[in-house]
C-alpha cells in the first residue's frame, strides 16, 4: 500500500476509483427531517462518490438522494448515498463527502470511464497508488 506522511499522519490510499476535480451540477436531497434540497456543484467526483459544499450541516451517516449532471455523458445519473464526512468549509457552509450506496452498475461504469478519459494512464496510476503503477511497467 502507498503511504504518505505529508498529511501529518500515516495514510494508505484505499480508493477503488480515481477522482476528478469537477464542478458538475448536482441536486442533493437529504432523507432526514429538517433538511431541505440543495442545488450546487460538485468539488470532485468519482464512481464511488462525490464531494460538495452545501449551506447547512448534514450529519455524518445521513442518507441522501443525489442527481448528478455528467457533462461528458450528456445526461444525469441518480444515486443514493451516505454522508461520510461533514466539515466546515472555508468560505462558509459545509464540505460533504458522500459515498454512493446505491447506483445503477451501468451508470457507475459509464461515470468511471468518463472520469478516466480526462487522465493519461500515468495520471490514473498515480491516483491509485504506487503498487498499481508498478503493474503497468
Amino acid at each position: 500500500m502507498f503511504h504518505r506522511r505529508s498529511k501529518g499522519y500515516k495514510y494508505s490510499n484505499t480508493r477503488r476509483y480515481i477522482r476528478l476535480p469537477a464542478a458538475w451540477p448536482i441536486k442533493c436531497e437529504p432523507q432526514t427531517e429538517g433538511h431541505g434540497r440543495h442545488v450546487t456543484h460538485t468539488a470532485d467526483v468519482s464512481a464511488g462518490g462525490v464531494a460538495v459544499t452545501v449551506q447547512e450541516m448534514i450529519p455524518v451517516g445521513s442518507q441522501i438522494q443525489l442527481e448528478v449532471h455528467v457533462p461528458p455523458l450528456h445526461r444525469s445519473i441518480q444515486a443514493q448515498g451516505k454522508v461520510v464526512r461533514c466539515l466546515p468549509a472555508q468560505g462558509g457552509g459545509f464540505d460533504l463527502g458522500i459515498q454512493f450506496e446505491q447506483i445503477a452498475s451501468e451508470d457507475q461504469e459509464a461515470l468511471n470511464e468518463a472520469i478516466k478519459s480526462f487522465y493519461s494512464p500515468h495520471q490514473r496510476a498515480r491516483q491509485q497508488g504506487a503498487a498499481w503503477w508498478r503493474k503497468l511497467s
